[in-house]
């Protein structure tokens, strides 16, 4: 076979004559230079690919030629279009998802709750009323800065243009997220040295003669050490927040015979006073392998008066209407200590470290009278708590895909309450639990596999009376990512739901003339089961969107049972294990950006079964819905959102429960150091309704109309002001008021 290849150059071939045989060489001349010799060995496979190899050859010296031959005024000139690269603002993976907030979105949100929800992300949910965080089907979220614990309130001081990304986890195997099931975790700059302070102050209007909240704080920071310093104040006089009840009663004449009576009370004015004052100090010391963290915090928390004054009537009519008054005062202190310390140690070992410790002292009064005769009561109490408590998990890096680690845990809550008045009593409440666990997780560049089972142990006892019992818990997540656009999740829970001190109290206390509580000191735990599937979509840097299914099932609960009382005359409620809690949810969120990112549209339908058993036979199907619109123009930002009104169905109090919708409309201007904002809520509501709950059972039955200032209309001012001294630091994981130990006095 002869082929011909036109000479391009003359310096290096003008033409050939290739000759070729299947498995062999063959040696020819090539013309135009006598001193070369080109040699081709190749076979009938190799054939059309030598062709192109020395096609390219041949234009690649002929325009290496041509370059090296000087031209004056040669060259062509051409205008190249333009070339936008666009960063990667968001991306999901088997593990965790990772958002990037843009500068808008930073210099517009006042807090990192707030930063949240500029960034919409698909897979949390932010209450508009409360600003919780859950997931969209309604568990618990984890706020972390660095990996350290925060709270809503400890968040308040950050400064978000400080904000590199945030991270949300589920399940995840860091031991520094101490077993939490869903994390959102603040990544933050780090600096050199210097430090900052931020001051907040939020004023309500329309909702009563005070309602205000304003807090300060600052951050230094030296090489390794950083210092938090937080204090704050939250002040509140408000006049509409009471509730009315209207019980339905089967009670009993001396004879036995049944007989119903409605007892309407209705609340008509109230004067509330609220003051808290807390105060906050942490020391940080952050290297490479070494992080310790120390959080030393005190709490004044008062409601000095708690006044509710209402109309109280009977159906069938007895004796005319007549008044009542309720007063409910309250003092509380609480000093709280918590570390979180986290090593990397040898030999690919991690151990993070978390205790801590609580006292509280709690002054609480109940006091009734009716205008109907003799039927005032008073119950004072006085409350010491005390609260131990500790985790430590142990990571092991066993191979790149493969980890192992064991977390272990121990708390004690101790409760000695006093009454004194109608119904004196004194208790001891003591809950004391530890546990283990050991789990496994396996990951690659596709997959995230992670399961742990573990063992809890736990006792709770009341004066002389005690009961325990040891329950399994088992986590099983899976995740696969087949590119960063794309993410699947699956996780399923087993786990157990303990009844609080309050629950178990033997004391049997009363409410109103018809109405007395008490508690069941047998109470046992109740199993919990949780299966969740979801899919994450980041199609770009305009959408992104989460889809979830979730079943949560809670059986042999505990729930609020009534019986006759004092030969039928009255009705007492306690609690008994009865029937099955059922909860199906299937949801949808989105976020989608239009108008090179100045106006972004975010939604979250979503429809929920809920089936309860037993006692409670209960059947809804409510849809929810939260949606809103941000639009940033230059320093000012708008923003207006809906939450349509929330249906739960509590089981362990076998209560229908259902708010209102809410609606808001916010402006506001952000420059340099400061934050403006004026937010206009629910502006076309008069009334005061907050929430109804509805029971209902064979012997009583009561509808509670729940009034409040958190769906009326209002109009809030909120302003921050930070500025900042020395160089940059690292800055982040600010503290804020700290939360006492649940108390175990009945209410």
């Amino acid at each position: 076979m002869t082929e011909a290849f036109a000479a391009v150059s003359p310096d290096i071939v003008t033409s050939s004559d290739i000759v070729v045989v299947r498995g062999n060489c063959k040696m020819q001349k090539c013309a135009g230079n006598l001193n070369s010799t080109l040699e081709i060995c190749y076979d009938n496979y190799n054939h059309i690919l030598m062709r192109i190899v020395l096609l390219f050859t041949a234009l690649a010296s002929a325009l290496f030629a041509f370059g090296q031959t000087e031209k004056k005024d040669s060259i062509e000139v051409k205008e190249l279009n333009e070339v936008v690269v666009e960063a990667q603002m968001q991306r999901t993976g088997a593990s965790t998802s990772t958002y990037i907030p843009n500068g808008k979105q930073k210099s517009s949100a006042q807090n990192a709750i707030d930063l949240l929800r500029q960034l919409a992300i698909p897979q949390i949910n932010i209450n508009l009323v409360d600003n919780a965080v859950t997931t969209p089907s309604g568990q618990n979220v984890a706020v972390y800065i660095n990996y350290v614990p925060a709270s809503d309130e400890e968040i308040e001081g950050i400064r978000t243009s400080d904000v590199r990304r945030v991270e949300y986890f589920d399940f995840p195997t860091d031991p520094r997220f101490q077993g939490n099931e869903h994390v959102v975790n603040f990544i933050m700059q780090k600096y050199e040295y210097g430090g900052y302070t931020k001051a907040t102050v939020s004023e309500n209007f329309l909702a009563g003669k005070l309602s205000s909240r304003a807090s300060v704080y600052s951050k230094f920071a030296y090489k390794s050490m950083s210092y938090d310093l937080y204090a704050g104040a939250s002040n509140h006089n408000i006049n509409h927040s009471g509730t009315s009840i209207i019980g339905d009663y089967t009670l009993e004449k001396s004879v036995g015979e049944p007989y119903h009576i409605t007892r309407n009370e209705v609340f008509d004015h109230a004067h509330f006073k609220y003051n808290q004052y807390p105060v906050t100090f942490r020391a940080i010391y952050d290297s490479d392998k070494v992080q310790i963290a120390n959080t030393i915090g005190f709490n004044f928390d008062q409601s000095p008066i708690a006044e509710t004054v209402g109309n109280l009537s009977y159906e069938p009519e007895q004796a005319g209407e007549y008044s009542y008054q309720r007063n409910e005062p309250y003092t509380s202190r609480y000093l709280v200590w918590s570390g979180n310390y986290y090593f990397i140690l040898p030999r690919n070992f991690h151990l993070s470290v978390s205790p801590g410790i609580n006292y509280g002292h709690t002054d609480y009064s109940y006091r009734y009278h009716s205008s109907a005769g003799n039927n005032d009561i008073t119950n004072d109490s006085k409350e010491n708590v005390w609260q131990f408590r500790g985790s430590a998990a142990l990571y092991k890096r066993i191979t790149d895909r493969q980890n192992a680690f064991l977390r272990a845990w121990f708390g004690s809550t101790s409760n000695d309450v006093s009454y004194f008045g109608t119904s004196p009593y004194d208790n001891d409440f003591s809950d004391t639990y530890a546990g283990a666990a050991l789990g496994y997780n396996f990951s690659n560049n596709r997959w995230n596999v992670s399961t742990d089972v573990a063992l809890q142990w736990e006792r709770n006892r009341i004066n002389d009376q005690s009961i325990s019992e040891v329950y399994p818990l088992i986590n099983l997540s899976a995740g696969f990512s087949p590119s960063q656009k794309h993410s699947f999740r699956a996780y399923f829970h087993f786990g157990a739901n303990y009844p609080g001190a309050s629950e178990k109290t033997p004391n049997i206390l009363q409410q109103n003339e018809l109405l007395y509580y008490t508690g069941n000191p047998n109470l046992g735990l109740s199993r919990q089961i949780t299966l969740n599937l979801s899919y994450n979509w980041m199609l770009s840097n305009k959408f992104s969107a989460s889809a979830f299914a979730q079943y949560f099932g809670e059986y042999n609960l505990y729930v609020p049972v009534y019986k006759p009382y004092n030969n039928g005359t009255a009705i007492l409620r306690g609690f008994e294990t009865d029937g099955d809690y059922n909860r199906t949810q299937i949801g949808l969120s989105f976020n989608y950006k239009l108008l090179n990112g100045n106006l972004q549209l975010a939604a979250s339908p979503s429809v929920s079964f809920y089936r309860m058993t037993g006692l409670f036979d209960i059947t809804r199907t409510p849809f929810t819905c939260n949606a809103s619109a941000t639009y940033y123009l230059g320093n000012f930002y708008f923003q207006a959102s809906y939450q349509t009104r929330n249906l739960t169905v509590q089981g362990n109090r076998g209560v229908v429960y259902k708010d209102r919708n809410f609606y808001q409309i916010l402006a506001g201007w952000s420059r340099s150091n400061w934050n403006i904002r004026v937010n206009a809520m629910n502006l076309f509501r008069n009334d005061w309704l907050c929430a109804t709950n509805i029971l209902s059972t064979p012997l009583y039955s009561e509808t509670r109309f729940v009034d409040g200032n958190s769906f009326h209309r209002r109009l809030n001012i909120s302003v921050t002001y930070t500025f900042g001294y020395g160089k940059k630091v690292q800055r982040g994981n600010e503290v804020g008021e700290q939360s006492g130990a649940s108390s175990a006095i009945m209410k």
